[in-house]
């Protein structure tokens, strides 16, 4: 994943309300030793305090390249209102920790908590800095709604293209974007070009990226009727 930091300054009137807290590397130390009670912890603790009440009321937290979505105190589609509770799962993410260690990022962000559809989740594909292809980004099942939009989103997709593709800082990058009820998109994560970033519904990356293949959708599962008789 791109750090949120690389991109935000350009594009950040397009995506969530974001505050980034670098640590310092004493900070950094007494998280990978998970010392919560150190006074370097207690400091960062209360600096994330300080962010979600900016931010009016409860908050994600995640580190600047990945979210803490493997840390066992890290509940999906729950907020964190509390810089202690924020702190822990940062900690005991070893994603997070393993980014911090390698010298990935030394900074964490806090962003406004908001509840996900998940159906308004996509994946954008920006090749030579133009969009080519965009794929549903959560695949349990069809979606019928998303069908019948089809074209409404890609089109509204394209729009946003227009306006951000100048902004790009590489070529080719993978944008994960949300669209909202009142038909604007949210960036939220840009993502490194090829594997192991998943390509989803475009099946693989070994493909003519210079053709446009549009929005992707799950398609309704073709069901089969009458007497069927199977032989091998």
């Amino acid at each position: 994943m791109i750090r949120i930091s690389d991109w935000y300054t350009s594009l950040g009137e397009h995506s969530f309300p974001t505050m980034f807290l670098h640590l310092a590397e004493d900070e950094i130390e007494a998280m990978l030793r998970k010392d919560e009670d150190s006074a370097a912890s207690r400091n960062v603790m209360g600096r994330i305090q300080k962010a979600i009440r900016a931010l009016f009321g409860t908050s994600f937290v995640s580190a600047d390249v990945c979210a803490p979505t493997d840390s066992p105190h890290f509940k999906p589609g729950r907020w964190v209102s509390f810089g202690r509770t924020a702190w822990r799962i940062l900690a005991t993410s070893d994603k997070v920790c393993t980014a911090l260690r390698d010298g990935r990022t030394d900074c964490i962000t806090v962003r406004p908590f908001r509840r996900m559809d998940h159906t308004r989740e996509f994946r954008m594909f920006f090749h030579d800095r133009k969009l080519v292809a965009m794929s549903q980004l959560v695949l349990d099942r069809h979606h019928a709604h998303l069908q019948k939009r089809e074209q409404d989103i890609w089109q509204k997709s394209c729009k946003l293209a227009e306006i951000i593709s100048p902004r790009l800082t590489v070529d080719n990058t993978v944008v994960d974007a949300y669209l909202c009820s009142d038909g604007s998109f949210l960036l939220v994560d840009f993502n490194a070009w090829g594997e192991p970033t998943n390509p989803l519904l475009l099946r693989t990356w070994d493909r003519d990226w210079a053709e446009v293949a549009g929005l992707k959708l799950l398609q309704k599962p073709v069901k089969m009727g009458g007497d069927i008789s199977v032989s091998f």
